[in-house]
């Protein structure tokens, strides 16, 4: 069924166009379906670059785990503000992935995600946040919204595929409630498990 859930991600996004922001919410245990569907069956698919903002788990771990499930990381660019908060400083050798100091700090990570679009040279790109369940952890709902709304007003303007991912099980019902309202649609793959 594994299979399923990634199809399902990459058939709605390609229904929605770009320019449409997208939450997803999914249970725990199809997480890397999801991944699977997001970067290898609708990015890789489509042809887009991928900026993948992370704040649960180090962009190094990401991007092992997606190598392990034989998945090309070649055109996957990370925003990882979660490893040098748990780890200090971080070694800056790989050009794939931009540190920001902590998950509060929310204009960096929008200015980082701008910085690397321009390396990309305004090429179509997929923006994955992931996840907004820890954000809600560092941030409360307010200061959330207004990042989501700033960062999705200046993707819609490059023709981008903005989506939030949220793991259903740690949603909190005003996080929930924020997503309906800042984005253009709530999708829950559920039931696709």
């Amino acid at each position: 069924m594994s299979e399923d859930v990634g199809s399902a991600v990459a058939k709605r996004l390609n229904d929605v166009g770009p320019s449409v922001a997208v939450a997803l919410e999914f249970p725990m245990g199809s997480y890397f379906d999801v991944l699977r569907g997001l970067v290898d069956d609708f990015a890789q698919g489509q042809k887009l670059s991928c900026v993948y903002i992370t704040s649960a788990v180090p962009a190094t771990t990401i991007n092992a785990s997606l190598e392990a499930l034989e998945i090309d990381t070649t055109n996957i660019l990370f925003v990882d503000t979660i490893s040098q908060m748990i780890m200090g400083d971080m070694e800056r050798a790989s050009n794939k992935i931009i540190y920001v100091e902590s998950p509060t700090v929310l204009e960096n990570v929008i200015l980082k995600v701008d910085f690397l679009s321009r390396r990309l040279k305004g090429a179509p790109m997929l923006v994955v946040v992931d996840s907004i369940n820890s954000l809600a952890i560092h941030n409360d709902t307010k200061m959330l919204s207004e990042f989501l709304h700033v960062l999705i007003s200046g993707l819609s303007a490059k023709e981008a595929y903005p989506v939030i991912l949220s793991i259903k099980e740690q949603l909190r019902p005003e996080v929930h409630e924020m997503l309906n309202l800042v984005c253009d649609q709530v999708i829950d793959l559920g039931h696709a498990e």
